[in-house]
């Protein structure tokens, strides 16, 4: 047995079988046990190589020879020949699978009680250095499979799938062959139900699409396809057995993580096919906000493939989402299906914001707005909820930051959404919007974005709502420079002139312009009906948008004419004019530039109008001084030319019947702001407008005076 030529050992190793072969037909176990024990501690445990091959082929040997019989030894032959598995000489390697082969096709279903000690020793094994070794583990190995696979009864996958945790993760590819051909071969056989411990194997399939060798990446992507296959139902409504949950949150984790193209492209296939499983598995409908944060940060990735499968996606759940949304009713958050609406809108809240590249915001907003429109009041509560994780508006708003304007735009139209509710709601994204402005780099983005941000505000909730909203909080105060006066002076004229220029070009706002003209008679502000006035004159709406409008624009000398001009109220219109070249003002370089954008407008078909009353200036004096008084205030520009012209065609007869009087001076308490205006028989008192916007252009030239005394100290 212990010979060092091979066909010596096999000699005395059939003579072993026909020792064991007689004292199993005496019936005396007292012997084979103790001819067991010999081979093992004289042999198999013996320091030298050829007593151990030797001890290895006489186990062999004496398992043939109980063929069928020899269930109660085998827990004392198995272990031996395993540990030999690991011995050094790779010889000894070899003949331990060689005997463990012929152990196992000898005891067949029996063999299965030890599987799972062979697996380990089978896993070790197959990444062995010599090939001869390996080739003789594989040959084992395929055994062990088919004897599994036949003998499915004695087959515990409970037992098997920690084993597989602990080992899927591993490197060596060998070891990764062995396992995936594990898995396949496992999940071929009906009687064996894999789908239960997929997530046990899940994670390190999905590495394996990562790894170097193509062999290895092309089987691991057959096991996983056959393992979706089974959850879609191919043939069987398997899907119940799995614990999709587990999944997803996998398969979210490697669409995050993963650096491989393939990898995500397969995570983002899975995901995809579980949304469409969704109708059928109600489990899968909770997981929709872990699906949407995997998915859409994939649609600004670099590779397209990625891209163009994150967009499929995306488009299959987002669908899904809305058919659910839709199930809520007021009141609710969770509609019968499951949906975790809160947990959607924090996974696209996550998305909106400065963090997010183009794409991806894009997406998100896009869902935003479809959620909106399925279920408006419900996503409106849970959005405004400031204190809240999923509380969207401050970053929906920082948005408007942002270079692209289709995101500008969505943005915008979703903030507007959240605000068509409750007056709550109104008011409070209003002023948010107006707060974004006043605060820290705010100026930027109202010069950039200041006209987009409120057109859509306009469309969305209504132009004069809009904009007297805007008006009253500007009033107000309190919205830039923390409690500094000069800040938040700035900023009201900043806000002012921007808003003044949307009134007078935005289409949005043709509305307001026909009520302040009184082109549009009877639509007041919240759109209530008024009764309609004697021909000539406007409704009472154009009243109220005036005086609401009119303290916020004293902020802006150059925007309060302009409103006055388009309200017809000429009168006052040259009274604010004369100011502006008072003492005590200062025409500064602003100014000017303001004046020179206004009298372009003024050539503009929206004030067609007024020039025709050019050629009544009898009837109009005070829009003729007016516009006459802004001539001398510009200097010899393209401007001043402009104008000049305009008013050379005004009858010279006419002009010089003009009276003197400027209309100011001598002014009643109750004025009328010129024929046809709209504050014509609205009892508006024009001293108190006078007296308005003499306090408010007070608090701008104290605060202009004020920093030119900082300004000397600090060079002092």
């Amino acid at each position: 047995m212990a010979d060092k030529l091979y066909e010596k050992r096999k000699t005395a190793a059939l003579e072993v079988e026909q020792v064991a072969r007689a004292i199993l037909k005496d019936g005396d176990r007292a012997n084979l046990d103790a001819l067991i024990s010999t081979l093992v501690n004289d042999f198999v445990a013996a320091p030298t190589p050829n007593h151990r091959k030797g001890g290895l082929i006489g186990l062999a040997a004496v398992t043939v020879a109980l063929a069928g019989a020899a269930d109660p030894n085998l827990h004392a032959i198995v272990p031996p020949v395993l540990r030999c598995f690991t011995d050094a000489d790779q010889r000894v390697r070899y003949y331990a699978c060689e005997a463990l082969y012929n152990i196992a096709k000898a005891q067949r279903g029996v063999f299965v009680a030890h599987f799972a000690e062979t697996f380990d020793a089978l896993c070790k094994l197959s990444a062995d250095a010599d090939p001869n070794v390996q080739n003789a583990a594989h040959l084992l190995d395929r055994l062990v499979k088919d004897i599994v696979t036949e003998s499915v009864e004695g087959f515990d996958v409970a037992t098997f799938a920690p084993m597989l945790r602990e080992r899927i993760g591993v490197l060596n590819p060998y070891v990764r062959q062995f396992l995936v051909g594990w898995i396949a071969a496992l999940d071929s056989v009906p009687e064996i139900d894999m789908l239960t411990h997929l997530p046990d194997m899940a994670d390190g399939l999905l590495n394996m699409l990562s790894d170097p060798n193509r062999e290895i990446r092309q089987q691991a992507d057959g096991a996983l396809g056959d393992f979706l296959a089974e959850i879609k139902g191919e043939g069987k409504s398997a899907h119940g057995n799995a614990d999709l949950g587990a999944l997803v949150d996998i398969l979210v984790k490697r669409c995050r993580g993963s650096a491989d193209e393939f990898t995500r492209v397969t995570c983002i296939n899975w995901l995809r096919e579980f949304v469409s499983l969704a109708g059928d598995s109600p489990r899968l409908v909770p997981h929709f906000a872990s699906i949407i944060g995997a998915v859409l940060p994939c649609m600004s990735r670099t590779e397209s493939k990625v891209r163009e499968t994150s967009s499929r996606a995306s488009d299959e759940l987002l669908a899904k989402a809305v058919e659910r949304v839709r199930e809520i009713r007021v009141g609710e958050i969770e509609p019968s299906g499951g949906l975790d609406l809160p947990g959607v809108l924090a996974a696209l809240t996550a998305h909106v914001g400065s963090g997010a590249k183009g794409p991806t915001r894009l997406e998100a907003l896009r869902w935003y707005a479809a959620l909106c429109d399925g279920s408006p009041e419900t996503v409106r509560r849970l959005s405004l909820d400031g204190a809240a994780e999923n509380g969207a508006l401050d970053e929906l708003l920082d948005s408007l930051r942002h270079d692209s304007d289709e995101v500008v735009t969505r943005a915008m139209r979703v903030v507007g959404s959240l605000g068509n509710g409750e007056e709550a709601d109104f008011d409070g994204v209003v002023r948010r919007v107006v707060a974004m402005f006043a605060g820290e780099g705010g100026s930027d983005v109202l010069e950039r974005r200041g006209s987009a941000v409120v057109r859509t505000l306009c469309a969305e909730l209504g132009a004069e709502r809009v904009y007297c909203k805007i008006a009253a909080i500007v009033c107000e105060g309190g919205v830039a420079g923390d409690g500094d006066e000069f800040g938040g002076l700035d900023f009201a004229a900043a806000m002012v002139e921007a808003m003044n220029l949307i009134l007078l070009t935005a289409p949005e706002c043709a509305g307001m312009r026909k009520s302040l003209s009184g082109s549009s008679i009877g639509s007041s502000v919240g759109d209530s009906r008024e009764p309609l006035k004697k021909r000539g004159q406007t409704g009472v709406s154009g009243v109220k948008l005036f005086l609401a409008l009119y303290p916020c624009w004293c902020h802006s000398a150059v925007s309060t004419v302009a409103l006055c001009l388009l309200s017809r109220a000429y009168t006052h219109a040259l009274r604010v004019v004369r100011s502006m070249g008072d003492a005590e003002s200062e025409v500064t370089v602003r100014t000017l530039v303001q004046i020179d954008q206004l009298v372009h407008l003024l050539e503009s078909p929206m004030f067609a109008n007024l020039r025709l009353r050019l050629l009544e200036p009898n009837t109009h004096p005070d829009l003729v001084r007016g516009l006459y008084a802004l001539l001398m205030l510009l200097p010899q520009s393209d401007a001043f030319r402009t104008l000049h012209a305009r008013l050379s065609a005004v009858p010279t007869l006419a002009l010089s019947r003009l009276g003197v009087n400027d209309g100011i001076d001598g002014a009643g308490g109750v004025e009328s702001g010129g024929t046809g205006g709209c504050l014509d028989g609205g009892g508006v008192d024009l001293t108190k407008l006078a007296a308005t916007y003499a306090e408010v252009r007070g608090r701008h030239v104290r605060a202009a005076e004020e920093r030119r005394v900082r300004a000397t100290r600090e060079r002092a």
